[in-house]
């Protein structure tokens, strides 16, 4: 589209002292070209918006999907393995008399059990999680990953204990698993 220039509109309406009303027909041409134009930049703009957000649908949903699924198969079969042992523990801790000091030792079996079991699974799954989306996105999941980073680190702050609380008596109790705290 062309517009006309500033300098034909002022000569245009500068020759021969042109009445008001041509004055408003040439400022309705003028306008109604620009709008016309705002408008077509506007159709444009949403095309290619709805085709993105449906390209990207059709990226992210299939992911998202298949990651679901893993997840799910993942969680029914551990759940499984993870009555299992709760139960099998449970039974090799039955020669402890005090209820108390019978779930405190299925507790501590059950975290160390999960740490050699659970932890290295996890850890596999991330792992091919990871590298997926580094293949399928390279940089911007980078970024999102870094910046991810950033904010757990920020947010996730290792508490730190006093001897003042350690000794007010609390009944919450701390579970050491080689040298690592649960609870």
């Amino acid at each position: 589209m062309t517009y006309m220039p500033q300098s034909e509109f002022s000569n245009a309406t500068s020759e021969s002292n042109p009445s008001t009303v041509d004055k408003v027909k040439v400022l309705a041409k003028e306008s109604s070209a620009r709008s016309q134009r705002v408008m077509e930049i506007l159709r444009t703009a949403f095309t290619e918006t709805v085709a993105e957000v449906k390209d990207g649908r059709a990226v992210i949903s299939p992911l998202a999907k298949e990651v679901t699924a893993e997840t799910v198969a993942t969680v029914k079969s551990q759940s499984q393995k993870a009555a299992d042992i709760l139960n099998d523990t449970w039974q090799q801790e039955s020669n402890q008399k005090d209820l108390s000091e019978r779930l405190i030792a299925v507790i501590r079996n059950l975290a160390s059990t999960l740490k050699v079991k659970l932890l290295p699974q996890l850890k596999d799954q991330t792992g091919k999680l990871d590298n997926v989306l580094n293949e399928r996105y390279g940089d911007r999941y980078e970024s999102l990953k870094d910046q991810f980073d950033l904010v757990r680190a920020w947010i996730v702050v290792p508490e730190q204990t006093t001897p003042d609380t350690e000794s007010a008596g609390s009944d919450a109790s701390a579970i050491e698993v080689e040298s690592e705290v649960v609870g």
